[in-house]
């Protein structure tokens, strides 16, 4: 569903968006109350505030290079900016995919004052920011880091090569999330590695 549109940029949001939310309200609701069910809502439309920003980081920069961004959406696993292609130039990549993590540096910092102030739910978002920015780094295509490993690559074998490659890496590191979530039950890490595996299975059927 089409929220509105920032910079130019469409911003969607994705069912799953709404099913995590009404989740947590709804089980927060009934375990502690209201208060606590409003302020679980508020958490995570502030979380889904900070992968907006991340996302945003992602296409300011590509359109510096001159790569527009079809649209943003923010879904179950967090945020994913659709740009228009992928760059080639390795440096380009980087500076793209680096993008987000510093915005959620950013973020991480800005909330660190409010943490000392004591203000509610600035601790929580000042962890999240960082987990988020640090988490995205992890070498595993389409996250951050996989870009940037991939661009690393390019520089010495081409970016064909060097994509396939990435996608090895991934499926290797997602078949990891996917054991490592279901040995101790972390059901989130088990949608990210089969996430992860859905994009890098998907890609190398097309030959990308």
């Amino acid at each position: 569903m089409r929220v509105g549109t920032v910079q130019g940029i469409p911003i969607r949001l994705h069912s799953t968006f709404f099913l995590i939310t009404g989740f947590y309200f709804l089980s927060s609701l009934i375990s502690y109350g209201w208060g606590a069910a409003i302020e679980s809502a508020i958490l995570i439309l502030i979380l889904f505030g900070s992968v907006f920003l991340h996302e945003m980081g992602h296409a300011l920069v590509a359109r510096r290079y001159g790569i527009g961004t079809r649209n943003i959406t923010l879904h179950l696993l967090g945020g994913f900016a659709s740009i228009e292609r992928e760059p080639r130039i390795p440096r380009q990549e980087v500076a793209i995919a680096l993008a987000g993590p510093a915005v959620n540096v950013v973020l991480f910092m800005l909330f660190l004052p409010l943490v000392v102030a004591g203000v509610p739910l600035a601790l929580e978002m000042a962890a999240i920011n960082l987990l988020m920015g640090v988490f995205n780094l992890v070498p595993a295509y389409p996250m951050d880091g996989g870009r940037v490993m991939r661009a690393i690559l390019n520089s010495r074998y081409g970016y064909e090569k060097a994509t396939r490659l990435s996608f090895k890496v991934t499926k290797v590191l997602a078949w990891g999330f996917v054991a490592g979530g279901l040995f101790y039950s972390w059901i989130g890490l088990v949608l990210v590695g089969g996430f992860l595996l859905f994009i890098a299975y998907g890609q190398e059927r097309q030959g990308q």
